[in-house]
């Protein structure tokens, strides 16, 4: 079967992300897909995956066909004719509701075709509310008879279609399960990052890897209570803070600053995508923002708190409290308050100022004992039982074509 697969990056780095973790974990099957990716930005592709060349409109990385979303011109006609020309769209993945690009469209709804069926399939994105298990494999109309879509649904729960269950990240979170395989893990991430650790005064690297990591990527808000939590830790057990590139590393590190640099920080570069999940498993605790990571922090079973993406009269708490929702039943009563309450106290809140400030302290998931430690392992444990999207997507595909 040859899948196009196409994605329009509008949200940072979380829809490329995505689409790339899914190719990979297509690519995985046997029989494996056929894939050409359609991407409009390509300069993102390349920071996940370093073998894309941003400035080629057609190439191929991994065995894929990846193609400029912008189209043909004068220039390469020839390499999307090479591409297209003796086969058009048959299946095809529309993630995120990016729409189509016009050249796509017109050999797609072509009126000199052969009639035969073809199907788009939308990819929407992850949600642990309830409409997920009902708007997953439904229906939609297209403009032609001979083009079905449906929607497919990421999700928590045997209803949706799962989440993406690549084997890099499988394998890693094994590598990471045990205390032998977490220290080397995290030896060959430190000697291989090329990492800025601060301060740096000559910290053995044995030293650092029996430390407490925690792994820092959200939106921007106020650290201070954070960080005040995390130096009360540090006074217990020596903590080391990773902190991501992106929207939350100048915040943290201006509230690790004004507390008098009270532990370690280590500042991440921009990681490739793989390097990234190895990172994430080796931390003992996330903060972790956006679909993607959102996905790899529950999956690991480590404590987590996830930063929704703020949105107008705080709707974003509606989807953390739906999330919350899937994840109750894996905890005792007693810790899965102090879960609730903190990750509503986290995310409480459009933007953080003087006259507006969170509620939020971490200490206790910090802390967490066995009890609480094995309700985030529990959860993880149940989502990889719902199997592998990739997998789920394929059946689907597979029965409609």
């Amino acid at each position: 079967m040859t899948i196009d697969v196409l994605c329009k990056v509008v949200d940072n780095y979380g829809d490329i992300g995505v689409v790339y973790r899914l190719a990979r974990a297509l690519s995985e099957l046997d029989p494996a897909p056929v894939l050409r990716i359609v991407v409009d930005d390509l300069r993102a592709f390349s920071l996940l995956e370093p073998l894309v060349r941003p400035d080629v409109a057609v190439q191929t990385v991994r065995g894929w066909t990846i193609v400029d979303w912008m189209g043909p011109t004068v220039a390469d006609a020839g390499s999307y004719e090479a591409v297209y020309g003796q086969a058009g769209p048959r299946v095809v993945l529309e993630c995120f509701a990016c729409g189509r690009p016009d050249w796509f469209e017109a050999m797609l709804f072509d009126d000199d075709d052969d009639g035969s069926q073809k199907t788009i399939v939308n990819i929407e994105y992850l949600s642990a509310e309830p409409y997920a298990d009902e708007f997953h494999r439904l229906p939609s109309l297209t403009r032609s008879g001979s083009v079905r879509k449906h929607m497919f649904m990421p999700g928590f729960t045997p209803g949706t279609g799962g989440l993406i269950l690549d084997s890099a990240f499988v394998a890693a979170k094994a590598r990471c399960s045990e205390p032998a395989g977490l220290a080397v893990e995290r030896g060959l991430l430190l000697a291989g990052a090329g990492l800025e650790m601060l301060p740096s005064d000559g910290l053995s690297a044995d030293g650092t890897v029996g430390m407490f990591w925690v792994l820092v990527f959200s939106y921007e808000r106020d650290y201070a209570r954070i960080v005040a939590d995390l130096a009360a830790f540090n006074a217990k057990r020596p903590v080391l803070v990773l902190v991501a590139s992106g929207k939350s590393e100048p915040c943290f590190m201006r509230a690790w600053e004004d507390a008098g640099r009270p532990f370690r920080v280590l500042r991440l570069p921009f990681l490739p995508q793989e390097t990234w999940d190895r990172v994430l498993l080796a931390s003992d605790f996330l903060f972790v923002r956006g679909e993607d990571s959102m996905a790899r922090a529950a999956l690991s079973g480590r404590p987590f708190l996830w930063h929704a993406y703020p949105q107008a009269e705080a709707h974003q708490l509606v989807k953390v409290r739906a999330l919350l929702e899937r994840m109750r039943a894996h905890f005792d009563p007693q810790d899965f308050r102090y879960v609730e309450e903190t990750f509503l106290a986290f995310n409480d809140r459009l933007a953080d100022g003087a006259a507006v400030a969170g509620t939020e302290r971490v200490t206790r998931l910090l802390e967490a004992d066995a009890r609480m430690l094995h309700g985030f392992s529990s959860f993880a444990d149940a989502l990889a039982a719902n199997g592998n999207l990739a997998d789920a997507l394929m059946t689907f595909l597979c029965g409609m074509v």
